[in-house]
């Protein structure tokens, strides 16, 4: 029989393609496919082209065509590349630096566009990212340089579009020693040039011994073998799921909707499915009145 596998996306949002975020990324995908189950694709946010969202409303499924692909109508940029590949995975890597406290722009334009996941954009990829798993490099060039706070926005995000975050436990082979348990919070304060691409690990480490190295390493070993874990443990128990017979609540936004749908849109395909029904202005007020 042929061993189930899953897909890991590891995504660098750095905007250097070859800094010290790409080799996390790297490195964690590695130990990802050190379980023997997991398969990987590596890619870098600097080399598409993310033009921000304008709330156009163009995508939503009250004006978007029932059938079209995951595009931006606004700007045609490449998030109809990026989102096949997200929701083609079985479990998701972002590692990221934090710039002036906060993430860098193009994960910024990423986490706007991948709303389309989300149930409010209200279209046939609503849900796209429910059971997947998802894992966090945050790093910085100091101890305590934002990494824990943007680590806590990245977790809302991904469990807003329904997904499972990972955590970097300590194992057997890799304990606690110096290592956060939480996810990838790394620093890079330590190395012999800052910004170099191995700044984090111990052989760029400048102090002796090179522990912010050590715990670097460490907490990335166990974040990407623990990803590969939980995205293998979902892909089964979902398979599972639907063999013992059980269903989950049909996921929808909403059942009535007050703005008329466009002609063959997802939400006039819905209305003629019986699912949602179209409320007029004027039918609202007239309820309001009843009331």
């Amino acid at each position: 029989m042929e061993q189930e596998k899953i897909k890991i996306l590891g995504i660098s949002a750095s905007p250097r393609r070859e800094g010290n975020t790409s080799t996390m990324v790297k490195y964690c995908l590695e130990w990802a496919e050190s379980t023997g189950f997991a398969e990987t694709e590596y890619l870098s946010l600097a080399d598409y082209k993310l033009v921000p969202c304008t709330s156009c409303q163009r995508c939503f499924g009250y004006m978007a065509p029932a059938d079209d692909p995951f595009i931006c109508y606004d700007s045609n940029d490449d998030i109809k590349i990026l989102s096949p590949k997200l929701q083609e995975s079985d479990g998701i890597l972002v590692g990221f630096p934090v710039y002036a406290y906060g993430i860098p722009g193009a994960l910024s334009i990423l986490l706007e566009k991948m709303h389309h996941f989300g149930p409010m954009s209200f279209t046939k990829f609503a849900g796209g990212l429910k059971w997947k798993a998802f894992a966090i490099i945050s790093q910085g060039g100091q101890v305590y340089g934002g990494q824990e706070i943007n680590h806590m926005h990245m977790v809302a995000r991904a469990q807003a579009l329904g997904m499972y975050v990972a955590n970097a436990w300590p194992t057997v082979d890799v304990p606690m020693v110096e290592s956060t348990h939480i996810g990838g919070m790394l620093t890079c304060v330590d190395g012999s040039v800052i910004y170099g691409k191995k700044a984090w690990m111990k052989e760029g480490t400048r102090t002796i011994p090179p522990v912010s190295g050590s715990r670097n390493e460490r907490t990335l070993k166990n974040l990407g073998r623990h990803l590969a874990v939980a995205a293998m443990t979902l892909k089964l128990g979902r398979k599972a799921f639907t063999e013992k017979g059980f269903k989950e609540p049909e996921t929808i936004s909403f059942t009535r909707y007050s703005i008329k749908p466009k002609k063959g849109s997802y939400l006039d395909k819905l209305v003629k499915e019986g699912k949602m029904v179209y409320v007029s202005q004027e039918e609202l007020e007239a309820e309001k009145k009843k009331k």
